[in-house]
């Protein structure tokens, strides 16, 4: 079976922080099995080591809560090969820019978005493999939206998206599971062709294992990492 893990790095006031549960106001720098350190550029590597991938899903956390991005630690990555997918907090087309000039690949979630109309936008001002719409949820229900998963999903196709993210904030760093593995199956009967990545939860390779065979391409992680729970790949 194919266990795309993909490290997540949530940053914030210039540090790596460890996400619990979506409530930022909580979040404290990252104690790691990984590396000592906090910085962005060494804990990213410490996490591409530890799974031999070659891609990344960055939140930064300040710009999603409304402040200016901090990307310039990206370009080094992006120079050396590696894919790199940013959530900061877009709200209408034009704030992918930055983004989209430190050479990342542009994340846009509904918890920001302001509306399809602006994902269209996007789309259709960059590539379209370099933007992922993520459906964020809190306790299954969607944030920044009235409609369920599957409303959403069929609006950011009409827009032209085709990456999706299914995201569940309440479970991210609690240890409590994925909870999504239901709805992943439930997405990939009714969209068999969408790139999807599933995030939120995880807790060990079970879950990694149980997303994918569920219908997810690829699993979002980052406690489960630095604790040890998915133990580093073995060197090349």
């Amino acid at each position: 079976m194919n266990s795309r893990i993909i490290p997540v790095i949530d940053a914030m006031g210039g540090r790596v922080v460890r996400a619990v549960g979506g409530r930022r106001e909580l979040y404290e720098p990252i104690d790691s099995m990984l590396t000592a350190s906090t910085e962005p550029v060494e804990v990213a590597e410490a996490l591409l080591r530890a799974t031999r991938a070659n891609e990344l899903y960055i939140a930064d956390l300040d710009a999603i809560q409304g402040h200016r991005p901090y990307l310039q630690w990206i370009r080094p990555l992006v120079d050396r090969g590696c894919k790199v997918m940013v959530d900061a907090g877009v709200k209408v087309a034009a704030d992918a820019i930055p983004i989209a000039a430190a050479g990342g690949s542009v994340v846009v979630g509904t918890e920001t978005l302001r509306g399809f109309d602006e994902l269209a936008k996007l789309v259709q001002a960059w590539d379209p493999d370099r933007v992922w719409l993520s459906i964020d949820m809190r306790n299954e229900v969607v944030l920044g939206s009235d409609g369920g998963v599957v409303g959403v999903l069929e609006q950011g196709l009409a827009a032209g998206a085709k990456r999706f993210i299914l995201l569940e904030l309440a479970r991210v760093g609690t240890g409590l599971g994925p909870g999504t593995v239901d709805q992943c199956r439930t997405i990939r009967q009714s969209f068999p062709s969408i790139e999807l990545l599933a995030g939120g939860g995880v807790r060990n390779q079970q879950d990694v294992d149980d997303l994918i065979a569920a219908g997810a391409n690829g699993v979002l992680v980052a406690s489960a990492l630095h604790d040890g729970a998915i133990p580093s790949a073995p060197s090349a």
